[in-house]
C-alpha cells in the first residue's frame, strides 16, 4: 500500500481529492496539511511515498516545501496540484524537484493515472502543463521577490544573528525557524538574490 499526503489549504479541494482517491487499490491518503508549518511539524514523513502539493499556501509556498522535501525526504514523490497554468510556475516546481504537475479541476481518473505513473518513477504532466512547457515563446521572467515574512527574518538576523532571537521575534519555535532560515538561504542562492545573510547560531 502506497501512503499519500495532501498539502492543500482549501477544504473543498482536499475533500474532492480524498473522495476521488478513496477506495483506490494500492493507495491510501494518510494525512492532510493546510500549511507549510503543519507539514514541517509532521512526524510521519519517513513513512510517506507521495505528496500532492499545492503551490499557494498561507505561509510557505509550494516551491519552498518541494525543495525542503527533496532535501530532507528524497524518497517522497511529489505532484504539484495548482490553479497556476503558466510556464514559470510549472517549470519552477519541476526544478525544485516535483515529479509531476496537474492543474486543479482535473478528472479523478487523471489524478489516479498521475499518481501511478509517478510512483513507478515516471514524470507526469497534465495536458495544460505540457502545453505551457511547449509554448515557450514570448515568456517574460519576472524578478523573484522576497515575502514580507522573509524580509522580517532577514531584519531580525541582522539585528542579532541568533536563532532564539529570530524565533522569538517571529513567534515560532526554534526547530521550525531553523528550517525556514535554511530554506530562505537556499532561495537567495538559487535566485542569486544579492542579500548576504549573517551566520546564524543554531541550536
Amino acid at each position: 500500500m502506497k501512503r499519500i499526503i495532501i498539502i492543500e489549504d482549501h477544504p473543498i479541494v482536499v475533500f474532492n481529492l480524498k473522495l476521488g482517491l478513496h477506495g483506490q487499490d494500492g493507495i491510501e491518503v494518510i494525512e492532510t496539511y493546510n500549511s507549510g508549518n503543519a507539514l514541517l511539524s509532521s512526524q510521519i514523513l519517513e513513512d510517506i511515498d507521495l505528496a500532492l502539493l499545492d503551490i499557494n499556501l498561507p505561509d510557505l509556498n509550494g516551491f519552498e516545501i518541494c525543495k525542503y522535501l527533496k532535501a530532507n525526504h528524497p524518497h517522497i514523490k511529489i505532484i504539484g496540484i495548482s490553479s497556476f497554468e503558466d510556464y514559470e510556475h510549472i517549470t519552477q516546481l519541476l526544478k525544485n524537484g516535483a515529479n509531476g504537475y496537474i492543474v486543479k479541476g482535473a478528472k479523478n481518473s487523471e489524478m489516479i493515472e498521475a499518481i501511478k505513473e509517478v510512483l513507478k518513477g515516471s514524470q507526469y504532466l497534465c495536458n495544460t502543463a505540457r502545453g505551457a512547457l511547449d509554448n515557450t515563446t514570448n515568456i517574460t521572467h519576472k524578478s523573484v521577490k522576497l515575502t514580507k515574512r522573509e524580509q522580517q527574518i532577514i531584519e531580525l538576523a541582522n539585528i542579532k544573528p541568533c536563532i532564539e532571537f529570530i524565533s522569538d521575534g517571529m513567534g515560532e519555535n526554534k526547530h521550525s525557524m531553523e528550517i525556514y532560515f535554511k530554506m530562505l538561504k537556499q532561495k537567495l542562492e538559487f535566485y542569486n538574490i544579492n542579500i548576504n545573510l549573517p551566520t546564524i547560531q543554531m541550536s
